[in-house]
């Protein structure tokens, strides 16, 4: 890297539940990445301004509103400069190919060591959400069980996009009981602290297939369901004037900022707005 002074902001942290990942969240002025190699895989995802990526003669300058995910294998030579008016920031997984490897067996998908696109920047607005989930739940420590979901749609995304290997993906019959089972589960259980690892082991099942069955059968991944129950129990307690941070707590959320964040995510107001056209 070059002077500091063309580093804003850097944060590096080490996530063990997302493949034992190094994770960066960074804003930068000015700086430009030589031709390097790392012996990890990249994944990075550009949250705002420009950057010029070159990797194996393909050139593209990645934007925020691009939603580009830039993916390079390890040990694959690549370069960045700043673009457009010399500001970027992003966020960035650092995988090991033995731990994506060890991943995707427990995910219950072929075993790969390494990505192998065509292209190493892939325009995917759902992908990049993902991925920036997962980083961002990393970095705040906020709902394993939406992290452990966003990652596993993430690397079944990127397998997918493999050139020909598409059809390797486990085949997935429709399992209605199953999902019964596991919506009823949930419901049942506003308070469970689970993952997608942890709700597949208790179902005998892989994480893949669980997530594969439940989206095709309910609409929704396990996670939002979740979510989506816990508001329907929250909601009555709302109208009868009860305290939003007794609300939260009775429902499953970790505290009030959480309760409230999901509600307005999910509803567009806040609890307190909602509970006021009640009072």
């Amino acid at each position: 890297m070059k002077a500091a002074s063309t580093i804003r902001s850097v944060k590096v942290w080490r996530a063990p539940d997302v493949m034992d990942a190094v994770m960066l969240k960074g804003q930068f002025v000015g700086h430009r990445y030589p031709p390097h190699a790392h012996d990890t895989h990249c994944l990075a995802v550009i949250t705002g301004g420009e950057l010029a990526v070159d990797v194996r003669g393909q050139r593209r300058v990645c934007k925020r509103g691009d939603v580009v995910v830039v993916v390079v294998d390890a040990d694959v030579v690549h370069s960045g400069a700043a673009a457009g008016d010399g500001t970027w920031k992003m966020r960035v997984e650092h995988v090991q190919p033995a731990e994506l490897a060890a991943y995707c067996e427990r995910l219950g998908i072929p075993r790969r060591e390494r990505f192998e696109l065509a292209s190493p920047f892939i325009v995917d607005a759902e992908l990049s959400r993902h991925l920036y989930g997962v980083n961002w739940c990393s970095e705040t420590d906020d709902d394993p069980f939406k992290r452990s979901e966003a990652l596993a749609c993430a690397i079944v995304g990127l397998h997918a996009r493999r050139p020909g290997r598409a059809g390797d993906l486990p085949v997935v019959r429709s399992e209605p009981a199953l999902v019964r089972a596991i919506r009823r589960r949930l419901r049942e259980d506003l308070h469970a602290k689970v993952t997608l690892s942890t709700l597949a082991a208790e179902f005998g099942v892989t994480p893949f297939v669980l997530l594969r069955a439940f989206v095709r059968e309910a609409g929704l991944s396990p996670h939002a369901f979740q979510q989506q129950e816990r508001l329907r129990a929250a909601m009555p307690m709302l109208r009868k004037g009860r305290p939003i941070a007794e609300v939260g707590a009775r429902t499953g959320f970790a505290d009030q900022s959480h309760f409230t964040r999901v509600f307005k995510q999910l509803t567009g107001v806040t609890p307190k707005v909602y509970q006021s056209a009640f009072s």
